[in-house]
């Protein structure tokens, strides 16, 4: 009876770190923080001897609901990262290109779109009115 209650309280800290809710490419540790306001969970790989976030990243609320999804490639956020409100809502989408955001899009908690820009990394510094597009 004790080992299985030592057992029960290993693990409870490997799932409340989100370690059951994302899948880590091989090679790569599973690492996460929980803080009073958010869960998050994410991979890291060594890389030239510094840790880099590689793989899948994700952040809950405390609630529960997610509220960040994307994905690390060496250290570059890259593809599409997804967030949404707490009460579940589609928050925004942020694009990402070989660790730059190219585009990006925001709405408003009842639905409504908010925001939307793209971005042009071809400028060392970037007037972001001019990159703004419409919904």
């Amino acid at each position: 009876m004790k080992a299985i209650a030592a057992i029960i309280l290993f693990l409870l800290p490997l799932s409340a770190l989100g370690k059951d809710d994302i899948d880590c490419p091989e090679g790569t540790i599973i690492s996460g923080e929980t803080t009073p306001e958010v869960r998050e969970a994410w991979c890291e790989i060594n890389l030239k001897g510094k840790t880099v976030l590689h793989g899948p990243y994700r952040a809950w609320y405390p609630n529960g609901k997610l509220g960040t999804s994307g994905h690390y490639d060496k250290g570059k956020p890259v593809g599409t990262w997804y967030g949404w409100y707490e009460s579940g809502a589609r928050q925004g989408e942020e694009v990402f290109v070989d660790g730059k955001k190219v585009s990006s899009k925001y709405w408003e908690e009842k639905g409504k779109p908010k925001e939307s820009l793209e971005y042009n990394h071809s400028f060392k510094k970037m007037d972001a009115a001019k990159s703004r597009r419409a919904p």
